[in-house]
């Protein structure tokens, strides 16, 4: 049997999936990375002429270098990648120069590197140069003074010993290796390199140890002669620039402008690394699986879960998930009856009632016929049920549940349904939607009259010990975990399992972690992260509830996957992650679910969202 030698043990610990080294180089550039000191300043667009918009494509986007290839021909400077490119009309000074000097005017945070790349006679080329940029030195950067525009000459240039020649506004790419006297250094800013020499990497998953070792040398070697770094010829992914952003490449250069400008902009909110690590609960596994007598259904709904969330969070977690405890899975087909893509309404009431729906329709199927939901049902046979959301009450997955409209819209109209469900507790926010008066009354009055207590804060909805109780809590005590909110689901998962895990005929609680799906909509990993992991919290307590009683089926899953979200990279040893989504709103991913106790393993397999409700519905009436 192959083992793995030491350098492949290595690569498989480091921070980049991607491209990984020894363990104290590896660190450096982990937390260089972590903390985001790349920007938009770093970017280089490559052959910038080649865009439909020469210049202004790259400067608007916020790049901070810009490459232009040129030619002298009848005292002017055309840039073109070849002579038979050549046009008249496109010059450096048109095209380049004016634009660019003029813009850092207007703006004096702006700077701005333009390497110019002289395919050809350079004695001409860069008088012809120094001409068109003498009136504008204050702006330019020297040695000694801090102008907001670096000119480098690249290409066709003269040898060191000549650079005292021309205006020390004039930076030269640096021959490698350095042979310059100090004088001579001076004039050099930046050495390039073709990738290609020191590694045929296709920009495809990592570079090997060998390729590694050696472009990373070469860095250090540039970046110890206090000089920045550029490659040529790199392959253009995503994967290639987290590479160069690990190796501390200097300049990365792109041809698609939209795409690498997008990436570093949005570098630093799509890296989230967890500095609060909860342990997994370890779960007996007595009745799991078995085919022991069910009491107890708990239905866990992480609202906008896919999977490349539940792996974010156990990424984050350091590699420990108490859903990954969980041994029976299966996966939810979540498509609504007009549309292939569900809403949470659609989505909520196939789990809750059975049937698909259209989209946006509330506890009703596509004909607006109401559906009962799992919670009345287990409220007729006896149970105690519970509906928690952290999030609005009225909004769509707790209020398929309860309610039955033809339109998630419909808010206060949905609120008023709540009275006649029969459910003995239910809790989240949106106190508006129960105060609105419809014909002359509110939903807060009419569950009043069928004897629920109304408690206004979450302090006192765990206080009462009301049979019958409607929390309707501020929207300041749902709001995400990254603004502060406190142990809401954990412990109102609690108050309801202590309150009710005597009843004789036992529970059915739905409880929603509907921040996920809004950390999806917003496009914001952060929230996606923590509201999973304090949703992960809730189900080590729904485990730890199921082995006190071995009465207990814990069914985990989503309505639908929020966002898109993509896993660039990651590092389950330090909790890091780096993600990207493809979209604000929902997709058609199957989700996964997850399945606890006694027959658990009914929810193997694929099937279609409704199964939920019809294999939980089964027990509930057993």
């Amino acid at each position: 049997m192959k083992t793995e030698n030491p350098i492949q043990k290595i690569i498989k610990t480091s921070l980049f999936a991607l491209l990984l080294t020894v363990n104290a180089t590896y660190s450096q550039a982990q937390e260089n990375t972590k903390e985001s000191k790349y920007s938009l300043s770093n970017a280089h667009s490559h052959n910038d002429y080649e865009n439909d918009i020469p210049f202004q494509r790259a400067f608007q986007k916020g790049f901070g270098s810009i490459e232009a290839d040129i030619f002298p021909v009848n005292n002017e400077l055309l840039v073109a990648h070849s002579k038979d490119q050549l046009n008249p009309s496109i010059t450096l000074y048109g095209t380049y120069l004016k634009p660019a000097i003029t813009a850092l005017r207007k703006d004096p945070n702006r700077k701005l590197h333009l390497l110019i790349d002289i395919k050809e006679n350079y004695p001409i080329a860069l008088a012809t140069l120094v001409k068109q940029l003498e009136p504008h030195k204050e702006i330019l950067k020297t040695s000694t003074h801090a102008g907001r525009l670096t000119i480098t000459i690249s290409g066709s240039r003269p040898k060191p010993a000549d650079y005292k020649n021309y205006p020390d506004y004039i930076y030269f790419d640096g021959e490698w290796p350095l042979q310059h006297t100090p004088e001579e250094s001076k004039h050099v800013d930046l050495v390039s390199f073709s990738f290609t020499n020191y590694s045929k990497w296709n920009g495809k998953g990592r570079l090997d140890h060998a390729d590694y070792t050696r472009v990373k040398n070469l860095i250090d070697s540039v970046h110890a002669e206090g000089k920045k770094i550029r490659f040529w010829a790199t392959p253009d992914t995503k994967s290639t620039w987290l590479a160069l952003m690990n190796l501390h490449v200097d300049l990365i250069g792109t041809d698609v402008i939209e795409s690498f400008g997008n990436f570093i902009k949005d570098l630093p909110k799509n890296i989230y690394t967890n500095k609060e690590i909860h342990k997994a609960y370890q779960p007996t596994y007595q009745s799991d699986g078995k085919n022991g007598k069910i009491k107890n259904v708990i239905l866990l709904i992480g609202d906008g879960m896919g999977l490349t969330q539940i792996y974010s969070a156990f990424t984050a977690n350091q590699g420990q998930l108490n859903l990954f405890q969980m041994r029976n899975i299966g996966l939810s087909v979540t498509n609504a009856a007009d549309t292939y893509i569900t809403d949470s309404a659609a989505g909520g009431t196939a789990m809750a009632g059975g049937k698909k729906t259209n989209n946006r329709a509330i506890g009703v199927d596509s004909t607006e016929k109401p559906l009962k939901s799992l919670a009345v049902y287990a409220a007729e046979e006896g149970k105690k049920t519970a509906i928690v959301s952290v999030g609005d009450l009225a909004d769509a997955t707790p209020a398929a549940f309860y309610a039955h409209q033809p339109d998630r819209s419909m808010e206060p109209q949905i609120a008023q349904d709540m009275h006649t469900s029969g459910i003995n507790m239910l809790l989240g926010s949106g106190i508006s939607n129960f105060k609105k008066n419809l014909n002359g009354t509110t939903a807060v009055e009419l569950l009043e009259k069928k004897g629920y207590t109304v408690a206004y804060s979450f302090e006192d909805f765990k206080k009462s010990n009301a049979d019958k109780l409607v929390g309707i809590v501020t929207d300041n005590e749902t709001r995400p975990k990254i603004e502060g909110r406190g142990e809401f689901l954990t412990e109102a998962f609690l108050k309801v399992t202590q309150q009710f895990s005597k009843a004789p005929k036992g529970l059915f609680m739905m409880l929603e972690g509907a921040q996920i799906d809004h950390g999806g909509h917003r496009n914001n990993l952060s929230q996606v992260i923590t509201e999973n992991l304090d949703f992960d919290k809730v189900i080590g307590k729904a485990l730890e509830f199921a082995d006190s009683n071995g009465e207990t089926l814990i069914v985990v899953t989503a309505d639908h996957e929020t966002g898109g979200l993509t896993l660039l990279d990651g590092d389950i040893q330090s909790g890091y992650v780096l993600g990207e989504f493809s979209t604000n709103d929902h997709t058609a991913v199957p989700v996964p679910v997850f399945a606890y106790g006694p027959h658990s393993d009914d929810f193997k397999g694929v099937y279609s969202n409704t199964e939920i409700f019809k294999r939980l519905l089964k027990y509930i009436q057993k």
